[in-house]
């Protein structure tokens, strides 16, 4: 490929320097393509290195790993593909002897313990009224590599709640309280360590750490992909990986960082780099977005910058009003911050004979389960329920000071609204249609020549679209659950990701 001076420098960089080195890639600027630049150059100068490079999720360790082996690394013991848990996996499945995946691992422990009369009557107690808390504060104590970190031991309260006050996770003032649930979750994780015959996706990154496994074959050269979005404790593992001497390459954009809330290191990429004493180069040119999107994304990212022959694109704002006269074509994409205006969104489309669908089956796996909660069979049954729900649960979460948890809860109970409301409106009204629609409206692998693409904002990282619209954005983003700081910049950040998904136009409607 030919390569820019940029793309140069970082080749050259990680072939000719003994250092680790950070590449600052921003959006659409052909990081994956300059790591497989880098790959080439290092099989060619240095073909007795192994080479591994951790992709962020198995989508695209299958892509990266299609396109090592068109470049003619097929053998996968030198040169491979894989992602940060395979890379786990292979160690907890051969030292547990191949042990069952459960994800509801953690939640299991909890509805034990729970049911169970022998256990302490206090722990009983909190587990059944902050079962939801408990699970939750596990998991992100998981990501945060609790148990194996010096500064991060399972004993210290302090420690889990910094935690719980950084995820808003319980959010309660009552300090006794809290530390209630911090001793209950504790316990849990402890359970949870003990217990190696089940293994949940947490796991094959703890595991390795906290078990301290031995790695038979590590690599001399590590390439990390989308290094933004990684938890501390993936970090590590990745390390126990890299082969006394070798390189540790991270590649990734700090202003992509959206992931935080789901246990990602809000700064990992700063972190890594102070960690790795790694040299910093940075990736500016996008070759995706036209001028006038690049324009409007130097607001938040100043440094981006429009290749030397993009074209002018198109930046533009219609009235939501006017959503109905907007003629979409399979190819589009509709993006908003929020699930529910989606729906609303993909019906309109669907009644006009346009296809369409919305992005993230495990969304609609949700929904369908909320649909059928109260086993009524009527849509009109389940509408009332839902408002109550609705309300319930929202009470709680402002009690508890988790407005993240609200804002989440009227989301989906408004999404599930809106598919009831389609399905009134075609003529079917129990709610087993309700469950029926939802399936044929949402999905992955969605192939976007097919039909009109939607999707919230972190669905549409890593994707890209000729022409992008983006739903009631001045409404919605910033969230108004973000309130702590790097929440707000992860909104930021948001709004740069869902601006340069365009690859031509970019329309705000409403």
């Amino acid at each position: 490929m030919n390569l820019t001076q940029q793309q140069s420098d970082f080749v050259y960089a990680v072939t000719a320097q003994d250092r680790n080195i950070a590449l600052i890639a921003r959006a659409g600027t052909g990081k994956t393509s300059t790591i497989l630049a880098a790959v080439d150059a290092l099989r060619e100068t240095s073909p007795q290195l192994t080479i591994t490079v951790c992709a962020y999720n198995k989508a695209i360790e299958v892509e990266i790993s299609a396109k090592l082996k068109a470049n003619g690394h097929t053998d996968w013991k030198t040169t491979a593909a894989q992602t940060a848990h395979a890379m786990g996996w292979g160690l907890v499945r051969f030292a547990f002897r191949s042990p069952d995946i459960d994800k509801f691992k953690v939640r299991n422990i909890v509805d034990a313990a729970i049911k169970n009369d022998k256990s302490d009557a206090q722990l009983r107690s909190v587990l059944s009224q902050y079962a939801t808390q408990v699970t939750e504060l596990v998991s992100k104590a998981k990501l945060a590599g609790i148990g194996f970190f010096d500064d991060a031991p399972i004993g210290s309260v302090d420690v889990w709640a910094q935690l719980a006050e950084h995820y808003d996770i319980n959010g309660l003032d009552e300090t006794d309280a809290l530390d209630l649930v911090i001793r209950a979750a504790q316990w849990v994780y402890k359970q949870s360590l003990q217990q190696t015959n089940v293994v949940d996706f947490d796991d094959m990154i703890l595991f390795p750490l906290v078990k301290n496994l031995r790695v038979k074959f590590t690599r001399d050269v590590i390439f990390v992909d989308e290094a933004q979005d990684i938890s501390r404790a993936r970090q590590a593992l990745v390390r126990k990986f890299l082969s006394p001497g070798g390189q540790l390459h991270i590649v990734g954009d700090d202003r992509q960082a959206i992931y935080g809330f789901s246990g990602a290191d809000a700064n990992a990429l700063e972190n890594m780099i102070e960690q790795l004493d790694a040299v910093v180069l940075p990736l500016t040119m996008t070759w995706r977005c036209p001028k006038a999107v690049v324009a409007l994304a130097q607001r938040i990212v100043p440094d981006l910058e429009a290749a030397p022959d993009a074209i002018a694109g198109e930046v533009r704002d219609v009235e939501l009003a006017a959503i109905n006269d907007i003629k979409f074509v399979p190819g589009n994409a509709l993006l908003c911050r929020n699930t529910a205006p989606l729906v609303a969104a993909a019906y309109g489309l669907i009644r006009r004979g346009i296809a369409a669908k919305v992005e993230g089956r495990d969304i609609g796996i949700g929904l369908a389960k909320l649909a059928r909660r109260w086993k009524v069979e009527l849509i009109e049954q389940l509408l009332p329920k839902l408002e109550d729900y609705r309300v319930g649960e929202m009470q709680k979460a402002a009690a508890k000071g988790s407005e993240a948890k609200a804002q989440e809860v009227s989301d989906r109970v408004d999404t599930l609204i809106e598919i009831c409301t389609a399905c009134q409106k075609a003529g079917k009204h129990g709610v087993e249609d309700v469950v029926a629609f939802i399936a044929d409206l949402f999905g992955d692998d969605i192939d976007p020549k097919a039909c009109v693409t939607l999707a919230t904002y972190h669905r549409s990282k890593g994707r890209e679209w000729d022409h992008v619209f983006l739903i009631e954005h001045a409404l919605r983003c910033p969230s108004k659950a973000a309130r702590q700081d790097w929440q707000r910049h992860q909104e930021q950040n948001l709004a740069y990701v869902a601006i340069t998904r365009a690859k031509q136009s970019l329309t705000f409607i409403g």
